[in-house]
Formats: C-alpha cells, structure tokens, sequence
C-alpha cells in the first residue's frame, strides 16, 4: 500500500499548495497584479509555484511512489508546514474512509457458495515508513471502532499482527505503539491475533521481502516451506484441498477396541495411535486424489485464477499442475481435547494432557514431513478451522455414543487442537 499513500499524498500536497498561494495572492487584498505584489510576496508566490511543478512534473512521470512522506530534502517541510500537516491529516482521513469501506465491504458482500461472506485474512504490523504505519494504524483504528450505525466487531477480515524482534516487541521498536494498538484491539475485538515472524519454522525468509514472512490466509491457514522451489514466498499460493481427521471418533473406537477383545486398558493410548497413524495414510490417499483429479481440470474452469497471479508458477505448456504443485495439501484434525478427555479423562489444560498431545501432534508432523519428501508435494498439517464440521462432527458422534460428560455434553466439538472455550 506504501506507494499508494504516498501518491495520495502529494496529490493532497499540491491542493494545499494552491491554498497556501491563494493565502499569499490574499495577503494584501488591494493589489490585483502579480508585477504590483512586494517583493518578498513575490519570492514566496515564485517558490510554490516552482515547488508545485516539480511536484506535478513527479506525480505525472510516477515518481511520488518512490519518494517518503517525510523526505524533507523533496517536499520542504519546513518552509510548508501548513501545507505538509494539511496534506498529511487530508490523507489520513483518505485512508480511515478506504479501511471503513473495505471493512464494510467484507462483512456485507454474500460472495461464496450458499451467500457466504469471502473469508479474508490481512496481516500487518512490520512495517515502519511511515506511509505503511498510517496504514496499520488506520487498520488498528477501523477494527477498534467497528462497522456501521451500531459499531458491531467485523467478522472480516481476521487480522494478523505479525510481531518481529527488532520491530515492534519491546519498547523501544519502531512500531511498538503499533503493538500496543493492537492489543487494545485485541482486547475488544477479539483481532488482531498474532504471528510471529520469528518461529523457527520460517527459517530461511527474507529480512528486505515481506511476501516470504511467516503470514496466514482465509482462516489463519499459512503456507510452509515450498517443496517445489519458491522456499518461504507466501503471496502466488494457496491451499488446495483439506482433510480432516475427527479424532474423538478414533479414541472412541480405541476404547471399543480395548472392551472388546479384552486388551489391556493402559494399551488404549497404543491403539489410538495405530488408528491415527492407519488414518492419516488414508488421508494421504485421498488429498492426492483430490489434488490429481484438480490438477485434470481445464485452465479455462478458473481463468481468474492465473489471469490475476493468484497462483505463481503457471506454465501453460504444462498445464495447472505447474502452480498448483506450490500450494497446500492440508491433513486436518478436530477434537484434541474430546479425545485427551477420552484417552485419559483430562484435557492438555493439564500437564498430563500436554504431554500425550504433543505425542499426538508430533504423529502428524513425522508423517506430513516424510509424505512431502516422497511425493514432492507440500503436505502441511492442518489445525481445522470446522466452523460447520465441529456441529455435524458431534451429532453424528452423540446419535453413536450417546451424551458423555466433558466429550459431548455440548452441540460441538473444541476446534482442531484450541482447549475448550
């Protein structure tokens, strides 16, 4: 957006130059030839005017893009403070009515399937010139204030703190009060939450390219490291198709397994795993179906896709596969505390419970890997969002097993590995 608002900016820059001419031409009232004006009333007219030119001659040629808001050396704070502070509050209010409109826009449109709202992520927070600043604050702001006549919190889009060391964690980081913004957000709006560009997981990223930052999109999903030759790059890819495993099912059948043929109750654990482990192979099976079976489609069943550079890497010669092979193949999973509940009678709120959880967590991530080596596909673990799933999982559940206290005394299971609400 830093491009953006800074041509904004000179454009305001030059409407407050007319007025501060229009202010000097007015400064003695009587006088109506330039040649009859004081000579100083001349310098100053003579200056702006030269200023205004070389202004209109750089947002003509496309040069404002480059050139901060505050490069004193172009813009000549000093001698047009009024100016300047005219045009910098006349872009800020620009930017506060585009937030308001996009955050309207977002929760308003009815644009997927069976009129849903476009499920939309925007990550912020690293960047400290000043034209990206005004953008997270008037971001921050929006999110804080709220959408229409009765300020409801915006479902849409979910935003994204990115924090990074050096940037915005401590006092004393350039956009720390941008951190602080985001916390009184936060603390309101239930958005921003927070990524941290720093995780291990991101090893490899780019300081200068904030594409290649650890970000999220649609529901806080985000791409790993690509497989196929963009590393850490972000922007250009997408998930492709999810799979999710209903966990508190699995670790039902393990206690069957158990009852029934007489198998010792402590081995529940065991057995539960060999169920995960003989699932998340299915799983494997069915992505790559899916995957293949989209990679069979027509370019011309989703032109906008590749029209637009939503997905990098097309080669036409090589049909979609080309781009699709640098998105996502997600295994996914609901219900970790259920199944902690069942497994163990305790969630991972507890010691015990996060010890078996990372035990868990840890299956998905052996097998993801080892499935990314040998396919040279980029399979991820997927911590399922189930906005509908979480309801048709449990009823399906409790028509089976019946209501048990702390595993489906509720309409829903806990999404993927959250503890319960």
């Amino acid at each position: 957006m830093v491009p953006y608002v800074r041509k904004s900016f000179y454009k305001h820059l030059q409407e407050a130059l007319d007025i501060e001419s229009a202010f000097v031409f007015g400064s003695q009232p009587e006088v109506k030839n330039y040649n009859d004006y004081s000579d100083e009333n001349k310098r100053k007219i003579d200056e702006i005017e030269e200023f205004r030119a070389e202004l209109g001659k750089a947002i003509y040629e496309d040069k404002v893009k480059d050139i901060s808001i505050l490069d004193y050396e172009f813009n000549k704070k000093d001698k047009y403070t009024m100016a300047f502070d005219d045009a910098y509050q006349r872009t800020e209010r620009e930017l506060k009515q585009a937030v308001e409109g996009m955050y309207h826009n977002l929760n308003t449109l009815q644009s997927r399937s069976g009129n849903q709202l476009p499920f939309t992520s925007i990550n912020y927070g690293t960047c400290t010139l000043p034209e990206g600043r005004m953008v997270t604050k008037a971001l921050l702001e929006g999110s804080i204030k709220g959408v229409g006549k009765v300020r409801k919190t915006p479902i849409f889009p979910c935003g994204i703190f990115q924090c990074m060391k050096g940037v915005n964690r401590k006092p004393g980081d350039p956009n720390y009060d941008l951190f602080q913004l985001a916390l009184k957000s936060t603390a309101q709006r239930l958005y921003p939450n927070y990524a941290n560009v720093d995780w291990s997981g991101n090893v490899g990223y780019d300081l200068n390219d904030p594409r290649t930052y650890f970000s999220t999109m649609g529901c806080r999903t985000a791409n790993g490291f690509d497989i196929n030759g963009f590393g850490q790059l972000k922007d250009g890819r997408g998930n492709i198709c999810p799979v999710t495993i209903i966990m508190p099912t699995l670790a039902m059948e393990a206690k069957e397994e158990i009852r029934t043929q007489n198998f010792d109750p402590n081995k529940v654990i065991d057995i539960f795993l060999r169920l995960l482990n003989d699932k998340i192979y299915e799983a494997k099976d069915m992505l790559i179906e899916r995957f293949d079976y989209i990679c069979s489609q027509s370019p011309e069943s989703a032109k906008f896709m590749y029209e637009n550079g939503l997905m990098a890497g097309y080669v036409p010669e090589e049909g979609i596969r080309s781009a699709l092979k640098h998105g996502t193949l997600a295994l996914g999973q609901i219900g970790l505390a259920e199944t902690l509940q069942i497994l163990i009678g305790k969630d991972h709120t507890t010691e015990e419970g996060m010890e078996l959880a990372k035990k868990i967590e840890a299956l998905f991530k052996k097998r993801c890997a080892e499935f990314k080596e040998e396919y040279k596909l980029n399979f991820g673990v997927y911590y399922t969002p189930a906005e509908n799933l979480c309801y048709t999982a449990m009823k399906k559940f409790k028509k089976r097993y019946g209501e048990i206290p702390n595993i489906s005394d509720r309409e829903y299971f806990t999404n993927s590995i959250h503890v319960p609400v």
